[in-house]
Parts: structure tokens; sequence; C-alpha cells
């Protein structure tokens, strides 16, 4: 680093100041200061001022690029955009003091687009222009020191002024969606002003390592050698380089393939372990690259033969984990040319199967930002779909608007637009792209994709809101008139498909609209129809075949139970069309973190849990399609069930849907586990509690069979007693019932909110797994011992479920036919048709018929840690604010001690483990260190009460309120009482998160009273004893009633008290200020 770089990052630190998003006077500079060297980069067509990566000292590497700069609205005159890149420079106009306008700060590096050009697609001009900088930073601490500033600037005659600008601070830049958006406004003549909205494409990410982990990789119908023999196949995937990083000598260049070893005599080969990958650069990069993947046959002498190859993308690929590819093998035929004669040489595409193996990004860097933006490489195809505008959207928000953004869904994957806040009628201008990612360019393979569907939500931090939808069929793009289309950086001539669609909900269309349009890029071949190909043809309900076996089941259960319970074998989708209850649950492909039963149950529990009717407006009994829930990320109990199970049966574990009744009477789900040693959990999906009923089935057949005989004696040998039903979360035996209202279905609006509620507890916590069963990889074994622990439990912890009607996995639905529907009173062995009707007979091979009606499910990815920060951050700021700014209104003071926040902070992820039952005993250790650390924090003379919260969102204003509704410390008209307060957010796949707030509140302790002082006391009461008596007199006599003293409500949550009476100067000093 430079001697003035040093300078500068010196004065940096000297001159902080509060940064945020604001709009700035009118400036004037000189036109020559404007920057105008501009190159030109063949690859986007557009021009490129890239800055060159210089050799720096360690410390956090950062790259910026903004390319796809747009302006709308704006009436200045030959406008441009001027963009500073970091600094802390400002003009401060002094001269109300009777000073001067004076320039403080350094500058940042500037550019400055070029001249507009009008937008194809009516999105206002476009500037040609693409910018690259590099910054390094000392620590993750300056980032949030720099600003971004973008200024309209008007270029007329001999001067560029400065129309009005924005910043964004780094930290925020790092941490957001790569499209941006600012507004300024432009101050015309009076009092009428212009807002110019300002739009470009911003990656500002740290240049990174990323060790990329491939494993569990599978090929089907691989095609077979030139001798018509099985191959030993092998895989070998390749991430290329550009030959000029080779003289950089780093890791961009060099470890960017891996082989696996070879199988025997398949076509259908698994490879467990492939290898690891590294790469350098930002993410927005490395999403951008193809990985080459070939598969060979092996041979010990001589060259390998290939027997086919796939190019796969990594956009999209990367945030579920899972790669897909269709191999190609390119075959050499000859072909007679008929007016010639001449014999040609030809290169053939065939089919050669396909690949699917899981990858898995080992580390990431602490800041990442979201957002779909895809980079045409010439040699592909693609489906574009440009979302012009919205209309007339419904209000989905208390305050009379919505935030809408648009979902684009196509062959899987999804990409979304930006969101538009408080508006409904939002304007987008955004153009998203899908690669085909098909191996041989043909009909029936583009027809497999499936059509478009464009979905329109409400942003909401809770759980987003539904809209409405609708699809495009690939038939009505093909039949459309051709057109050029794109913006003027992606142009091309395809036919294109442009109409304003209406938008459907619940099943009915609406009144909002959506203006669109949709094109191959480069157009595929016109004999592409799409006519003749077999797609199923949706019906709003089931069909007869399932209908007329449903009839005949029903007849075979009990009428009784059908008086009881509903029974149901089918749920309509969020599109009112009828589906199979099976149909809604299948296997998907997990990461490594979430192949564990503890993390998936607490995932599902971080789900809003949401009722049907607040979702879809009145609707009930909607079931949602796996992939829609997941868009939501909220919904009932049958989806949150049906997620999970079709986890577990992922990872091979005997897991089945229950659907029943509550003990008020009301219909829910749950998720059942038949455990391999005869045992069956139940669990609660709302709640993540589980419920042990022991020796309820048979047991697996792969047990010991010696210790299945075992079990079946001592089952006989037991008397037929009602069976005790035992909560395994429970860490204390109860001495009360307690009524369980904790389900979602119940309406208690606190579990729709609030995942748990936690207390710091005195006592010593290292027996915290006690009474807990394992859900892990341990041996039956241990989790025996649990059993036999938890069985002494008294039969005073109530399950929730009165009756159990069904239970369904991905393959078959059976129905309860036992004497009674108590989930604790019957029996679960499946098997055994006199207990169990299963709705389909394994021998008339109905079972085939039965098949997810979606694409695979797809997980989100996960939070990263740096906007888990900045969640962090935003809901403590608005919890202190809340506090501070009732209090004001009271004139209270209100003191939060900042030095507790980061001891707080360290120690809030062992209530997430405790959650997840994963404590160790170093967990235990420091989580007593860190009380330690609080309790000497704590000022002397101070009672100190903890109170921990968790949530399932991260909207600071809910949070806020719902703290300050059941914690009402703001009231404490105490002049000495003091604050403090500590954020911890836990990320998980799916987008979702855990949120652990913890708000301290510190009281003085009444003072010891010294014994001459008691002394005194007690002889003023002796005299005062008389006369308190004629008092008491009176007010036995008189008929007024008395009046009560008002107790302070006691809340749950006390932590530690320390008692000590001497409070030294300098801690009353820290608390006057």
């Amino acid at each position: 680093m430079s001697n003035t770089d040093q300078t500068d990052s010196d004065k940096n630190e000297k001159q902080k100041e509060k940064k945020t998003i604001e709009l700035e006077d009118s400036e004037t500079t000189d036109e020559d200061d404007l920057p105008q060297n501009e190159q030109t980069i063949k690859q986007f067509g557009e021009d490129e001022e890239e800055e060159e990566e210089e050799e720096l000292p360690p410390g956090p590497h950062f790259k910026l690029v903004i390319r796809n700069i747009s302006i709308r609205n704006s009436v200045v005159e030959q406008p441009k955009i001027r963009f500073t890149f970091g600094g802390n420079f400002k003009i401060v106009d002094n001269r109300h003091k009777g000073g001067k306008i004076e320039e403080i700060g350094e500058k940042g590096k500037q550019f400055t687009t070029g001249k507009t050009t009008p937008d194809e697609n009516g999105s206002g001009n476009l500037f040609p222009n693409s910018f690259t900088k590099y910054k390094r930073f000392k620590s993750y601490e300056e980032i949030s020191e720099h600003e971004l500033t973008i200024e309209l600037i008007s270029t007329g005659c001999c001067k560029a002024t400065s129309q009005g600008s924005a910043k964004i601070n780094f930290l925020e830049l790092a941490n957001s969606h790569i499209q941006r958006e600012v507004k300024t406004e432009i101050q015309k003549k009076g009092n009428h002003k212009i807002t110019a909205i300002v739009s470009f494409h911003c990656y500002f990410q740290e240049v990174w390592d990323y060790d990329l982990h491939f494993y569990e990789f599978e090929g089907t119908n691989l095609l077979k050698n030139k001798k018509d023999i099985e191959p030993d196949p092998q895989i070998k995937l390749e991430i290329k380089s550009s030959f000029m990083n080779y003289f950089k000598k780093d890791k961009n260049f060099f470890k960017r393939s891996c082989t696996s070893e070879h199988e025997l005599n398949t076509n259908n080969p698994r490879w467990v372990e492939v290898g690891n990958v590294t790469y350098r650069g930002i993410f927005s990069e490395l999403e951008n690259e193809d990985l080459i993947c070939e598969v060979y046959n092996h041979k010990t002498v001589g060259n390998s033969e290939k027997i086919g190859e796939s190019l796969i993308g990594m956009r999209g690929f990367l945030d579920y984990g899972v790669l897909e590819g269709a191999l190609v093998r390119t075959t050499t035929e000859k072909q007679k040319s008929e007016s010639s004669g001449i014999v040609q040489k030809y290169n053939k595409k065939i089919d050669g199967g396909s690949i699917v193996g899981l990858v898995e990004v080992e580390n990431y860097p602490p800041h990442q930002q979201y957002g779909d933006i895809v980079i045409l490489k010439p040699g592909r195809n693609y489906i574009g779909v440009h979302i012009s505008r919205c209309t007339n959207l419904r209000s989905a928000d208390p305050n009379g608007f919505s935030d809408p953004f648009v979902i684009v869904e196509f062959g899987g994957f999804k990409q979304r637009t930006k969101i538009i806040y408080r508006s409904l009628d939002p304007i987008f201008e955004e153009t998203l792209y899908f690669e085909l990612k098909v191996g041989v360019l043909n009909e029936q393979n583009i027809g497999n994709k499936g059509n478009l569907k464009v979905m329109v939500f409400d942003d909401d931090e809770a759980g987003d809101d539904f809209l409405g939808s609708c699809e495009i069929d690939l038939k009505e793009i093909v039949n459309s008139s051709e057109s050029k289309v794109g913006n003027n950086l992606n142009r091309c001539t395809s036919r294109v498909y442009k109409q304003r669609l209406t938008l459907f909900a619940n099943g009915e269309e609406t009144e909002q609209l959506i203006d669109l349009k949709a094109w191959f890029q480069p157009d595929i071949p016109k004999e592409f129809t799409f006519k003749n190909l077999n797609k199923k043809v949706k019906k709003k309900k089931l069909s007869k075949v399932y209908r007329e076996r449903e009839a005949i089941w029903r007849q075979k259960i009990p009428k009784g139970h059908l008086e009881k319970g509903d029974f149901e074998i089918a749920g309509a989708d969020e599109d009112y069309y009828e589906h199979f209850i099976p149909t809604y649950m299948s296997t998907i492909t997990l990461p490594k973190e979430l192949r564990d039963r503890r993390v998936i149950a607490r995932t599902i529990k971080c789900f809003t849990f949401e009722n049907d009717e607040i979702t879809f407006g009145g609707r009930r009994d909607v079931w949602c399609s796996p992939n829609f829930f997941l868009s939501l990320m909220k919904g009932s109990a049958e989806e949150h069930a049906a997620l999970q199970v079709s986890m577990l049966i992922s990872l091979e574990i005997d897991a089945y849907l229950c659907q029943g009744k509550t003990k008020t009477g009301d219909e829910h789900y749950w998720v059942m586990v038949r455990e391999v040693d005869g045992n069956v959990t139940f669990c609660e999906c709302s709640t993540a509690k589980k419920y042990l009923l022991e020796g309820k089935w048979e047991g697996s057949i792969e047990e010991d069979s010696d210790e299945l005989e075992d079990r079946k004696s001592k089952k006989k040998n037991k008397k037929k007693t009602k069976k005790k039903n035992v909560n395994l979360n429970n860490k204390k035996k109860n001495k009360k019932k307690k009524k369980y209202n904790t389900l979602s279905e119940s309406g208690d609006e606190s579990q729709d909110r609030i995942l748990n509620e936690k207390e710091m507890e005195t006592e010593d916590s290292s027996d915290l797994e006690k009474n807990k069963i394992r859900l892990d990889n341990s041996s039956d074994e241990d989790q025996d011992k649990i059993g036999k622990e938890e069985m002494e439990i008294k039969d005073e912890t109530i399950m929730p479920y009165m009756t159990l009607e069904i239970v369904a996995n991905h393959k078959n639905l059976w129905a309860n036919i036992q004497e009674t529907l108590d989930p604790a009173q019957i029996l679960y062995d499946l098997e055994d048709e006199k207990k169990w009707l299963p709705f389909v007979d394994e021998k008339d091979g109905f079972e085939k018929e039965i098949k997810p009606f979606y694409k695979t499910i797809r997980l989100g990815p996960k939070i990263p840690e740096g906007r888990a920060q900045l969640f962090a951050n935003r809901i403590r700021k608005e919890v202190i604010a809340g506090y501070t700014n009732f209090r004001h209104g009271k004139n209270l003071k209100t003191i939060f001690l900042k030095k507790f926040t980061p001891v707080i902070e360290s120690g809030l992820d062992y209530y997430e483990k405790r959650e997840l039952e994963v404590i160790t005993e170093e967990d235990e250790q420091s989580f007593k260190i860190w009380r330690g650390k609080i309790a000497e924090l704590c000022p002397q003379g101070y009672k100190f009460n903890a109170y921990t919260i968790n949530f399932n969102y991260t909207d600071p204003t809910r949070i806020r309120n719902y703290i300050m509704e059941k914690y009402d410390f703001q009231q404490d008209e105490s002049i000495d009482t003091v604050f403090a307060c500590g954020v911890y957010v836990r990320g998980y796949y799916g987008k979702v998160s855990s949120v652990w707030v913890m708000l301290c509140v510190m009281n003085v302790l009444p003072k010891k009273i010294d014994e001459k002082e008691e002394n005194k006391k007690g002889k003023k009461k002796d005299k005062q004893q008389n006369t308190g008596n004629q008092i008491e007199d009176e007010k036995k006599s008189n008929k007024s009633p008395k009046k009560k003293k008002k107790k302070n409500k006691k809340t749950k949550g006390e932590f530690i008290s320390i008692a000590s009476n001497e409070e030294s100067d300098s801690e009353k000093d820290e608390l006057k200020k």
C-alpha cells in the first residue's frame, strides 16, 4: 500500500460520521474534471473502465463492478452519472455562521458515464459504460466507514452541474441486492420537483478463495462402449480458467479440476467422492463459470474412452447444492451427398445419459450479496423474460401499499426481480434470463422444462405474501411475431411474446395486471412448435381413478371412525388443483448440514407458521406445493409436516405425515417416525417437541433377531394398561398438568410470531440434555438408556393429539381401523392390514401412478454471516430506539450500556445449540465463563435480570412491538434503571433464520440499614404503635374499600442478582453519562 493510501485511510478514521442514504444539495464542478479514459470490452459489448488489481498486504480485498446503468424520468439535458467510490469528502456551507463554503475530507475514486442511448424496452436511457475498481481495507470494520456516491450531472455549456445525489454505505452494499435503484430529486422552477430514478447493477464482493467439494455423484443410463459392453466409468470435473490468469500465479489458474475413482461394469455408477476444486474471485464470477463434466471409460493401459460430456453452468446450482447435467456424446458420421455423390463427414450429437451430484462451498466470505444477474455467453441458448410493470396490485401491508417483487420459475429454477417499496403500480423494467441447459437442443428436451410461471409477491421479513400468478405456455412464444428484443447490450431478433396478463389468486381472476415479454435467445428452430408433446393436462379435481378407489376404501373404515374424523386423501394446492396427499412429498438431495434429524426439525420450526385464512384471504385447507411453500417461507401445519417428511425420507428414515385432531378438536398435522428399535416418535413441527411411545410396532427387520425376540417376549408380559405419553423436551418434572396451547392451528398469536421463550437460569445446566432423546447417529444402546430414564416421568405431561386418522408417506396412505383413534392406545404396524388400511395395494401396480406433480424440491441457500449480522444490528437498534422514544415521551432518561452488547452476543449461540441438542462440556464451561463476564460488567449495587426471546423472522418492527408489549420495562420510572441489549441471528437453509434477543434490565438494590438506624426506627414504631392501632380501628369502621397496593408483575427470566451496596465513583459517573 502506498503512503498516500495510508494517509487517506488515517484521515478517514479521524473523520468518521454517521452515514445514511440521503440527498445532497447540488454543487458545480468543471467538466474538465470528469474522467474520460474508457476501453471497449467485446464480451459484454460495452465500454468499461477497469483498474488493474494490485499486489497488496493482507486484509479484506473487495472488487466493485458497476454495469447496466440506466436512468428514467429525467428531464436533465445531456445527463451523466458520476460515481464516487469511497472517501469521506463533503462540502460544508458555514456562511450562516459567518464562514464560507469548505471542502472537508478526501475524495474517493471517481468515474463518469458517457452519453445515453434510448432503451428498446422502454426502461429509459442506457449508459454504455461499465466500471471496475478494487479496494483493500484494513479490517471488516473499516467497510462501514465508506460510501458509494451516485450523482446526476447535467452537462450543458461549459460546466457540469450536479442536480442531486444519493449515498449507499459500503456495509449495506456488501449485503444487499445486486440490482440497485436510487432516486434523486431535480429542482425545477418554483417548488416543482421531479424524481429521477437511476438503476444499475452493482457487484461489491470480496475476492475470496472458494473451496468447492464435489461428492455423491450418480450417472444414469450411460452409453456402453463401442463393443457394447458396460463401461468402467470415472468422472472428471473442471472449471476452465483464462490463460491470462496463469501469469498471476494464483489459485485462479491452478487446482481447478478433480477426478474420481472408476467404478466397475456399470452404466449407472455412483461416485461417493469426486474431489475438491479451488476458485479465486468474487462469488458472482463463480456463479457465471462453467463446470465441464466428462465421463470416461477407464482403461488401465492406453487412453480412456470418453462416454459423454456436459457443460454445466454454475448459476443456480451453488445455492441449492445440487448439480444436474445431460451428457452428450459427439460421434462422427458419414453422409453421401445426393447431388455430388461425395461422402462427407459430420459431427452428430446423441444423448449419453445424465449426471446428478452434490456440490458444497466449504467457506464463504462474511459479507455476500444476493440477486440473479445472468451474463449471456456465446453459443448458449436462453429464454428471456422482461418484466415491465404491474398494475392495480392489492394492498398487503397496513400502510395501504405493498412491497412487490416478481419471481419467474422455469425448469425448476427461479429468479427474482428487485423489490419496489410502497407501490401498487410498480415499474420494474428488468430482464431475467434462464439458460435452457439441455444436452441436445430438440423440441422434447425443451418441452420437458415446462411452462414459464410468473408469481408476484409482497416482501415481508416474516414470510412473503402471495399477490397473484400467471403462466406462459411455450407454444405462445413460438407462435408470436418476430421483432428485435433485448437491451442494447444483448440485442437479437426473435419471436417475442408481448402481453398484458391477468394475475390469478385463489383460483380466480383478479383485477391485478402484469406487462411482460418472453422470447428465446437466440431463437430456436421454427420447426419446434411444442404441439405434439405428451404433456399431462392439469385437472382441478382429483381423477376418477382415485375417487373410485376412495369409495371402496372408505367402506372398509368403521362407521364410528368416519363420524369422528374426515379421513381426507387429497388436498387442493394454491391454484385450486387437487392432488393425492402422498404426491406432496418426495425425496430431496440434502446438503451435509441438513443430514441430521435435529437440524431438520429446527429448520422446519424456523419457517413461519401462518393459518391459511390469513395467507389466502379467508380460504381454508390449502396444501401449498413444496416449492411454493419455500417461496413464501410460511404456511400452516400441513406444509411444514410434508416438507419435514420429505427431508427425513431422503435420509432413509421411516417417516410419515399424520393427520388427526388436537385436544381442542381442531384438525392438525404432525410427523411420525418409526424407530428401528420398535419405538415411535411424534414430532410436532410448530414447537420441535418430540413425544416417545415405547414398543408400538414390531421394529425393523434389520434389527438383530435375538434382540427382536427379547423385545417381543417383554411386550407379551406387559400388562394391558394405558401407555404413558412422554414429552422428550421437558427439562423438569411438572407438578401440575399444563394445557397444550402452542399449536399453530390453535390461533395463539404468540406462537405465530415466536418460536420459544427461554430464561437464563442460575442453576447449573450441565444436565441440560437429560430426559431428551438423541436423534443423531448414536447407538441404539444409548437410546435405550435414555428411553428408560424418560419412562420414569410421571403421566402428567399430556400429548396434544386426541385422534390419529391417517398416516402417509411419498408412496402410500393408510387409514387407522383399530378400535380407537387415540394415538397413545394404538399400534403402528402399518404392514398389518387388520390395523391399518392401505389406499394403494402393492399387488395391482397402482403405486407407479403416484408421482410428484412438481419439479424437484430445491431449498434456498443459507443467510450469509455478514447479512445475519446486519439483521442483528437493525433489530438491536430498533429495540433500543423503541424503549428510548417511549421513555423520552414520559421525560424519563434511558441508558443502554454499550459495553454489554459484544459480551452478550458472544454467548447467545449457546441457546441455539441447546435447541439443536448439541451442547458439549466445552459449551457448558464456556457458558459459565460467559455468565461470569456479564456478572463482572454489572455495576456494583445493581440487580441484573436477563430475558431471552426467540423469533423466526428478522422484521425489526414486529420484534420491537412484541418485546415492548410483553416486557413493559419502558414504564419503569426509576431514574437509576439501566438497560442492555444483544441480538444473535443464525441462518438455515431455505433462507430462514433463528433470532435470539436478550434484553437486560439492571435495577438498584435497596441499601442495607445500620443497627443504630434500626434502633431509632424501633423506638419510633413503639411511640406510633398506639396511634397506628387507632388508625386501623378507624379504617375498619369505614365502609369504603381498602386501596390495594399495586404489585409489580414478576416476569420470567431473572438471570443473576449482584447484591453489593458499594458503588464506585467511576461507575456512578458512567451511569450519569
